[in-house]
């Protein structure tokens, strides 16, 4: 930016360097501006001839290298590969997602009609529509079965393989219940344990891995959604899950202390003694030799005037014996 000065005949601010003021068109007497510096030849003989460079007044002129090149195509081809790849996976995934739906629908036909036969000479116990499930749990003759609708084959669950100590007798009623859990997570069992249906077992099953507890054994009864089982005079209580809700299981019985037996004492003997002449006093005791009537006998310090009491016939006193039988 040039310098300003005051003129110094009218005094308004003119250019340093103006030789007239532009407003009194009078000799201002600054001095004339300098001449701009100019770049000197290069004395070497080696650049006489050769055009000067013109310094870029934004900075040096920017080159691109070949490897700054290769980087940015390298980056380019990556980022249509990706795109491309992102292209064919979400077809994919809307192609998974039509094939499921129609599995799915499918899967559900399938179930139901085979839980229509199922219905004609068993019981259903529980249905998964899931893709990962995709089955039909049922209940017929004593025994369950599970029916996959991807392979229509049906084949029967076995609690005793997947726990030793879930015993059911198959000989005579096996499973007589089972029941699906609300959130359809396990499957409670009700069986029994031997021939006379004496003693039954509660299980419970989980519905995705088939893995078996026992939760426990003793008379049980199903009614009001909440198992009962009496064993051994405890009664307990469970829901639809196999959780307790009152009472003590039969592994909680038990583990009870159980009461210690009374150990008999033996009797000295002083005591047997003691007892053996009890018993003969009682033998040598004879009831004839009991006097009945006890005798009345007047204090003879006592005298009774005559004209106070009047003469009252004596009645001689005869001892009563009882009677010999």
């Amino acid at each position: 930016m040039a310098n300003i000065s005051e003129c110094p005949s009218c005094g308004k601010m003119i250019y340093s360097h103006a030789a007239l003021c532009p407003y009194c068109k009078k000799k201002t007497g600054f001095p004339p501006a300098p001449e701009p510096e100019v770049a000197p030849e290069p004395k070497d003989e080696q650049h006489r001839g050769k055009p000067v460079k013109m310094l870029n007044p934004f900075g040096q002129q920017r080159k691109y290298k070949k490897a700054t090149i290769a980087k940015a195509a390298i980056i380019f081809l990556l980022a249509v590969v990706v795109l491309i790849l992102y292209i064919n996976v979400q077809r994919m995934n809307n192609r998974q997602l039509s094939i499921g739906t129609s599995f799915d629908h499918t899967t559900r036909e399938v179930i139901d009609s085979m839980a229509n036969e199922v219905l004609q000479t068993g019981l259903v116990v529980a249905k998964f529509y899931e893709r990962d499930r995709h089955s039909l749990v049922y209940l017929e003759e004593g025994h369950l079965y599970e029916f996959d609708a991807y392979t229509r084959d049906s084949k029967e669950i076995l609690p005793q393989e997947h726990n030793p100590a879930a015993i059911i007798d198959y000989t005579g009623s096996g499973i007589l219940q089972a029941n699906i859990s609300p959130d359809e997570s396990f499957i409670v069992i009700m069986a029994s344990r031997n021939p006379g249906n004496t003693e039954c077992g509660l299980y419970r099953m989980d519905a995705s891995t088939k893995a078996v507890t026992v939760i426990d054994r003793g008379k049980v009864t199903f009614e009001n959604n909440e198992y009962r089982v009496e064993s051994g005079g405890r009664t307990a209580r469970y829901n639809m899950e196999g959780t307790k809700l009152a009472g003590l299981t039969i592994e909680e019985a038990e583990a009870m202390p159980k009461p210690k037996p009374v150990e008999k004492r033996e009797e000295t003997s002083e005591e047997r003694r003691e007892e053996k002449k009890e018993e003969s006093m009682v033998e040598h005791l004879q009831p004839d030799q009991i006097d009945i009537v006890k005798k009345v006998v007047m204090p003879n310090d006592i005298k009774v005037d005559p004209k106070v009491v009047p003469d009252v016939p004596t009645v001689p006193t005869v001892p009563v014996q009882p009677k010999k039988k």
